[in-house]
């Protein structure tokens, strides 16, 4: 692209201008009435327990009026329910909310954290339409139902977390997102010209070709993908919406993570963006700036202020002061910020008992004048016309639309918007075309897998090589050929189903979330899936198959044969895939496609007859085998292998003839019709059956995918028996008073109306930060040095196109500069801000002073705590509290209350009682304005829970019970209304009076609380310093800089506009980069008296070697198993599938097998059963895989705090893992050893239950420890798979005779001992019933157990010492699973 981005415009040619009619069309949303409710549908259990009354029937709770209401339906589907259904609930989200778009306005949403914003946009946006979900009122766009708009992909929607490909870089993710939604008519340069201004306007030039990464990639033991910024993340999302071209943009919390000058600088874009081309835009914002009030104001914008779900105002922005003034609260102050104003009005400060009393009845106040306006000035908010549904630039009068907004200096709003024709979107070949570029790119770049994958068919293809290695024509060579081509049809293929039900699981949220938007349908998605995963899906099975063959010495008489093998390993590589695609379609989450997955490829297995003679399957189930595709791989690789092949038969004539009856059992056709029951010559045609399942896959996940869309947004679930139980005995035995309200709204409606609204009075009254700042207790200051610190990372390049492996092998290494030669002084007693741009480097800043970023950063420059320098991380963690950037590491199910008084048990000092550290807890609810929510549980993205910002105040609550020497916060106020962040800053500011160091990122604070800070360091792009002192001494600073703060101007948001490289024109670039240099120069000569300034003269001392804060394993033990189980027992479909994977593959297993008879072809069934049994290790691993990695990501960064040991960790998983275990294998035992009529006594049933229970907890065991030294679940996935079928070849059952060396290598696999103790319980004494017929026939070949245990040499093993040896295994790798969490953590790499 021409670097002249101003002169982009006049390229544009005429016919790529849309029609003016056509351009100037909109969409009018109007909101009426419009009240949303969460129900929770009652589940079986809870019904009975209503009917039984241990629990409240809300269908039977009395009405508090018995007027009728007469509120309009949402939909038709709607009508019926009344104004009952919306009070009757636990949760009511927002009530009567009026509001009134035009096209061409932009509306903002303002509330506090919890006010419902979120939960309108996605009601908006035609999201909340879950059973559990209660709507009135109406929504309409152009006078109709808004469904219409919601269809046909007019509603675009930024929500409020990013969904984007971690692997593609910045320019790359919007340029797809460009050829994915702009129309067919706007060539690909036009596109391209669009995707650079975005990336201008967005500030995200300087990043445009780093990869985006994962949310938690930058601190180490986060697990993710190194890339971007949080903040640069957000405006990748937003820049992908404004490319996706709808008519009506929504954005949740736009400028949330972003500095000021770049949150002003997106309100501009979307402003004009509006204007220009006509859109309705709906944002819901935390703490806008000043000049944006004046920005909407003057652009005739409109805004919705909600409070606790209720509406204050909505209007236009310009009207809402007099409004406000009219109710009698007073007007705003000069100088003020207007939206904080308004925050500060309609929320209830938790700053005390009085001012929350006071605040409340404020805010019914403002509440009930609005209420009182809708009802005496219905008339204001007349239905639209229907004219209004077809808007053009005839009809619509100068007045209805915005003024013209002012030119600025932004180049996207110079740039006629109207340059994007009109039409239709992209044709289904170029869909299909684009999303098969974007995933081969992101599919290519995870090299982590596709080597994993690589390897696990070289690893299996060895092993099995090994383990049949050049078979002979013997009648054990003929059976473990017979074993060979099942290992190669079925359990491959169950290998690969696994690494591709996790890899597609991933990777199908970002068509969910796209899908929601309408950018393609499921059609496209499935076939480029299909297509750029089509190369790796032939590389794996001729890798596997090339190796197996020529190892096992299959025949080579002629090459067609090798061909077949082949041809047929890629076929059902791909019929693979597209059952894994299957899988994933119709259930979202690995834990439960794996389940599904698992269920139904063990009905394929087993149907194949090779574990069990086809003739003892059950009739009514030996129909699945035609369905089941690795039966007929199977078919087909036996077919290949024994057509017209004969083996090496003793009972040759003396001339060599061939003896048909006594060679039978040599002669390969015998073999497929008299054992396998298979036909000859079978490979050819099949082959099209294979491309029937293959196309029957695809199409029954196309239907799952067009049927069912899944909805990103969801609202949880209902209580479970169990928690009804506990809630019931709680008011049955106990006789404690509760010691707070029920909710605020209860007790400012029972405070009486003539109440006086004495604010100040209220103020001047012990707070309940005095309270809690009362009990700080003085510690030994810790001031913190920077000197000459510099760190950047390396960024490796590379691309595996199909222009040959050397351009992936020589691959581009470069390197990022994150921070360069800081000097900084963080002084002890005092609040400390860290402003800066995103990507600025104040996150690696805070990472690099607390010891938690990787090892491979490169980093020079020395760190001070006092006199100590560079100390260790236990060091570190003995004097320090982190509050990190994101929330993401919360138990998703434990309330805001339990979250905080868990980590009081575990941080606060063993001394102090029980009562007392609830009682800070309730402390802390209090003061962070929790109380409303503190028995909600946190939730996640995927379980609804509490807000963000609300989870963004549990994150700084949880440190604040530690009560530290220096506290560091990494963006506290980022989600927070305007109130709460200013408590949670004077709180900050008590706790640093206390002789704390307290220091914080902060991007948008708001003008009130910057006199609160002590000192700031201001970061600028490239990670240097431009300022490092007084926080009251900046603008004098600046002023002698030359640049000079305009008057009622907020400081912070002056420093950030000047210290900030605006990108959006080469000649604002040159212009703002000069300034930026100046500024880091003057510091640089001037730093040295600056932060002499800042420290004191006498000796700071040392830090103590001892961390105060480190709980002991007595201590964190009971605590974290309690946590833990708390946590997984509530989530329902989790702890199931928990329980049941392992019962329910036991269940399939038993369906087949039972009865066992006492004929001779019960011989080989038996030894397919107990060959099934091992299996069951993958249950245990794919548990672990679905459960340990978050918790594990948890407990590295408590213990990278200092919070507790490994030890604790560790055993309080074994604990809460072990009763799952001992079910599951109580289940599996009762269906596969007694159910199956296997032989059963009291020795047989402990026996087989204890190898059960070792093979689940086995399997646990070895997922920890591959999770634990990789953070890759994909590649950990692919590596347990490999290691763990490799050991279930060598059980005994599938090849008799192994290599020595392998034979060796099997004494470490408990698979060697359990097999053998389950046969020997099986076999022992076992006598069959066969007739003298089939003994001199040789029908049956083993008529006793003893024959059995001779075929697979196991009759004179010590059935006590295998016993023995079993438990020893066991454990070991347990201890293993141990041992490598405790070395992973003092290595410090995770």
């Amino acid at each position: 692209m021409d670097s002249n981005n101003n002169n982009l415009s006049i390229d544009i040619s005429a016919q790529d201008i849309a029609d003016p009619a056509t351009a100037s069309r909109g969409i009018e949303l109007t909101l009426r009435n419009l009240s949303l409710s969460v129900i929770p549908p009652p589940s079986l259990l809870t019904r009975v327990a209503r009917k039984l009354k241990l629990a409240p029937n809300p269908d039977k709770q009395p009405r508090a009026d018995d007027a009728p209401s007469s509120k309009p339906d949402l939909d038709d589907e709607a009508k019926g329910r009344t104004d009952r259904d919306l009070r009757n609930v636990g949760i009511n989200i927002f009530r009567n909310v009026d509001m009134s778009v035009k096209p061409g306005q932009v509306c903002i949403i303002l509330g506090g954290s919890g006010s419902g914003k979120t939960t309108l946009l996605n009601t908006i946006a035609g999201r909340m339409n879950g059973p559990e979900v209660s709507t009135s009122g109406t929504i309409q766009c152009n006078g109709t139902k808004a469904k219409k708009y919601w269809n046909d992909g007019s509603v675009g929607y930024l929500q409020q977390h990013d969904f984007l490909m971690p692997f593609l870089t910045v320019r790359e993710t919007l340029t797809y997102a460009a050829h994915l939604r702009l129309p067919r008519a706007m060539s690909k340069q036009k596109k391209q010209e669009l995707v650079e201004l975005v990336l201008l306007e967005l500030g995200l030039k300087d990043c445009a070709e780093t990869r985006v990464g994962d949310a938690g990639g930058g601190e180490t033991g986060s697990g993710g993908i190194r890339g971007i910024s949080g903040g640069e993340r957000r405006r990748v999302s937003a820049g992908v919406q404004l490319l996706t071209n709808p008519k009506m943009l929504l954005c949740d919390e736009v400028t949330s993570g972003l500095d000021a000058f770049s949150s002003y600088e997106v309100m501009k874009s979307l402003t004009k963006l509006a204007r220009s081309s006509n859109k309705t835009i709906v944002i819901s914002i935390h703490q806008p700036r000043s000049e944006i009030f004046k920005l909407l104001a003057e652009s005739d914008g409109q805004m919705v202020l909600l409070s606790r779900g209720d509406v204050v105002y909505s209007g236009p922005v310009k009207s809402v002061l007099p409004w406000i003034e009219s109710t009698g609260v007073g007007a705003c102050p000069s100088g003020v910020n207007p939206f904080d104003y308004l925050l500060d009005l309609s929320m209830v400060d938790f700053a005390s008992e009085a001012m929350e009393k006071t605040t409340a009845i404020r805010r019914e106040q403002l509440v009930q004048a609005w209420i009182d306006r809708r009802q005496n000035l219905a008339q204001i908010y007349s239905p639209p016309s229907p004219d209004v549904a077809e808007v053009d630039s005839g009809s619509t009068s100068s007045s209805a639309m915005p003024p013209a907004i002012p030119s600025g200096s932004s180049t996207f709003a110079s740039l006629a918007v109207d340059v994007i024709p009109s039409g239709k979107g992209p044709s289904l070949w170029s869909q299909i075309r684009v999303l098969t570029s974007r995933g081969w790119r992101n599919q290519i770049r995870d090299s982590i897998v596709i080597w994993g994958c690589i390897g696990e068919c070289i690893v299996i293809g060895l092993a099995v090589g090994a383990i049949f290695y050049q078979l002979d024509g013997s009648l054990g060579g003929i059976r473990s050929r017979e074993s060979l081509v099942y290992a190669v049809g079925a359990i491959q293929a169950y290998l690969m189903l696994m690494i591709l039900i996790y890899r597609l699981s991933q990777e199908i949220v970002i068509y969910d979330r796209e899908r929601m938007d309408r950018w393609y349908g499921p059609l496209p998605h499935l076939v480029s899936t299909v297509l750029y995963s089509a190369l790796p899906n032939i590389l794996y099975p001729v890798v596997f198959s090339i190796i197996v063959y020529y190892m096992t010495g299959l025949r080579t008489d002629s090459l067609q044969h090798f061909g077949w093998w082949i041809l047929v390993n890629i076929t059902m590589q791909f019929v693979t895939f597209t059952f894994a695609i299957l899988c994933s379609s119709i259930v979202r989450g690995f834990s439960s496609a794996s389940l599904f997955g698992n269920a139904i490829f063990a009905f394929f297995g087993l149907s194949t007859g090779f574990f069990i003679v086809t003739s003892k399957i059950p009739v009514w189930l030996r129909w699945i085998r035609y369905l089941a595709y690795p039966n007929i791989c199977y078919s087909i690789l036996a077919s290949n292998e024994f057509t017209d092949h004969r083996f090496a038969c003793p009972y040759l004539g003396a001339d060599g003839s061939w003896d048909d009856i006594k060679c039978a059992p040599w002669d390969g056709n015998s073999i497929l019709v008299g054992q396998l029951d298979l036909k000859t010559n079978y490979y050819p045609g099949p082959i099209g059956y294979m491309a029937c399942y293959f196309f029957g896959f695809l199409f029954i996940a196309w239907i799952a995918l067009t049927v069912h869309i899944v909805n990103p947004t969801s609202m949880g679930s209902g209580p479970t028996l169990m928690d009804i139980f506990i809630n019931q005995a709680v008011k049955m035995f106990s006789r404690q008073k509760a010691t707070k309200a029920a909710s605020v709204h209860e007790s400012s409606s029972a405070a009486s109306s003539a109440e006086s609204l004495n604010i100040e009075k209220a103020a001047q009254m012990e707070t309940r930060l005095d309270v809690f700042s009362k009990g700080l207790e003085r510690r030994d200051p810790v001031t913190i040095r920077v000197e000459g610190l510099s760190m950047s990372v390396f960024l490796t390049k590379f691309e595996w196109s199909f222009s040959g492996i050397l351009r992936y092998l020589r691959k581009e290494t470069t390197e990022k500069q994150l921070l360069k030669d800081v000097d900084v002084v963080f002084p002890a007693g005092e609040l400390t801000a860290i402003l800066g741009g995103s990507g600025a480097g104040k996150t690696s800043l805070l990472n690099v002073l607390l010891h938690r970023t990787d090892s491979s950063l490169k980093r020079t420059g020395s760190i001070f705590y006092n006199d100590t320098k560079d100390p260790s991380l236990r060091m570190i963690n003995g004097v320090s509290s982190y509050v990190r950037q994101d929330d993401n590491f919360l138990l998703s199910h434990l309330t805001v209350r339990e979250t905080l008084q868990y980590a009081a048990e575990l941080r606060m000092d063993s001394l102090i009682s029980r009562k007392d550290k609830f009682s800070k807890v309730e402390d802390i609810i209090d003061l962070l304005g929790l109380r409303e929510c503190a028995d909600v549980i946190v939730g996640s993205a995927a379980v609804k829970g509490i807000s963000g910002g609300q989870r963004r105040r549990v994150s700084i609550g949880i440190q604040l019970v530690t009560e530290p020497a220096c506290l560091f916060l990494d963006e506290p106020t980022s989600g927070l209304d305007a109130l709460t962040a200013k408590a949670v800053v004077l709180t900050l500011k008590r706790i640093a009076a206390s002789g704390r160091t307290v220091v914080c990122t902060i991007h948008q604070p708001r003008a009130d609380i910057w006199h609160v800070f002590d000192n700031v360091v201001l970061l600028v792009t490239g990670g240097c310093a431009a300022y490092s002192g007084r926080a009251d001494k900046v603008v004098e600073y600046f002023e002698q800089a030359g640049h000079v703060a305009p008057p009622f101007t907020n400081v912070p948001d002056f420093i950030l506009d000047t210290a900030s490289v605006n990108l959006r024109s080469p000649s604002l670039e040159e212009t703002t980069r000069k300034v930026v240099v100046a500024l880091i120069n003057r510091f640089n000569e001037n730093k040295a008296e600056m932060l002499a300034s800042q420290l004191k003269d006498q000796p700071l001392g040392k830090l103590a070697k001892v961390n105060p804060q480190f709980a002991s394993f007595a201590k964190a033990f009971p605590i974290l198993t309690r946590r833990s189980f708390v946590n997984t027992f509530r989530q329902k479909g989790l702890y199931f599938n928990r329980v049941f994977q392992p019962i329910i593959v036991a269940i399939i297993m038993t369906i087949f097998f039972a009865p066992l008879g006492n004929g001779p072809a019960d011989v080989t069934s038996r030894f397919g059963l107990l060959q099934q049994t091992s299996p069951i290790v993958f249950s245990g691993m794919l548990n672990n895989v679905a459960m340990y990695p978050f918790e594990r990501d948890i407990a590295y960064r408590e213990i990278s705090d200092g919070g507790y040991s490994v030890s604790s960790f560790f055993f309080s998983f074994l604990v809460n893992e072990l009763p799952l275990e001992i079910f599951g294998s109580l289940g599996v035992t009762v269906f596969m050893l007694v159910i199956t009529r296997l032989q059963t006594t009291v020795l047989t049933f402990f026996s087989f239950w204890v190898i059960m229970f070792g093979y689940i907890n086995t399997g646990e065991s070895v997922g920890m420890a591959f999770s634990t030294f990789a953070s890759h679940a994909g590649f950990n996935i692919t590596v347990m798979s490999a290691v763990i079928s490799v050991f279930s070849f060598m059980t005994g059952f599938m090849s008799l005779n192994i290599p020595k060396w392998l034979a060796d290598i099997n004494y470490v696999s408990l698979f060697k001992y359990g097999s053998l103790i389950l046969t020997r319980n099986e076999f022992d004494g076992k006598v069959f019933d066969c007739s003298q017929a089939q003994l001199d026939s040789g029908a049956c070949p083993y008529p006793t157990g003893e024959d059995a245990l001779k075929l697979l040499g196991f009759q004179d093993q010590n059935w006590n010492l295998y016993m023995g040896l079993f438990v020893a295994v066991v454990v070991i790798y347990r201890l293993l699973a141990w041992a490598a969490l405790v070395v992973k953590v003092r290595s410090n790499k995770w």
